[in-house]
């Protein structure tokens, strides 16, 4: 009986490292136009709806003169994100730092799920730090583009006309 609990808990662990790990930070906001409060688009390219209940995205920024800035998102209880679908948190009015970051996407255990490299956005506009193509994460800085903001959709490349 003990082995069959054991294998069953086994089966439940390796599971939702695979549902954890088709969620990813996918488009990050740092600095939006007028009042705006930063964002942060998660995106779920597995196949199955994943649970992302009390996980939390942190926005981590270094700062020359007293360490490190981080502000928390938490995410709440029983949110999920489906197949192919997006959510978006957002950060909080009050926080003041610069327009630089990494993101970090963890778990309810704290376990790191996902990292943006280091950001930078001085602009103060409609565009944002989307992975292009959509979803894609090769853990290279190539993923990333600065291109107009699609909270809650599909990156993509517009023409400028």
């Amino acid at each position: 009986m003990k082995l069959i609990l054991e294998s069953f808990l086994a089966s439940l662990a390796v599971l939702a490292a695979l549902v954890s790990g088709s969620v990813v930070v996918n488009e990050v906001e740092l600095n939006p136009s007028g009042d705006g409060n930063e964002w942060v688009e998660l995106y779920n390219s597995g196949e199955e709806p994943a649970d992302i209940g009390q996980w939390s995205v942190s926005i981590e920024e270094a700062l020359s003169s007293s360490g490190t800035w981080t502000g928390v998102i938490p995410i709440p209880k029983e949110t999920s994100i489906s197949p192919g679908s997006y959510y978006v948190v957002e950060g909080d009015r009050r926080w003041i730092h610069g327009n630089n970051g990494t993101v970090i996407l963890r778990t309810d255990s704290w376990a790191e799920v996902d990292r943006t490299p280091a950001l930078s956005d001085e602009e103060g506009n409609d565009f944002s730090w989307p992975r292009y193509p959509n979803g894609i994460d090769t853990d290279t800085r190539s993923d990333w583009a600065f291109i107009k903001a699609t909270p809650g959709a599909e990156n993509v490349l517009r023409a400028a006309f």
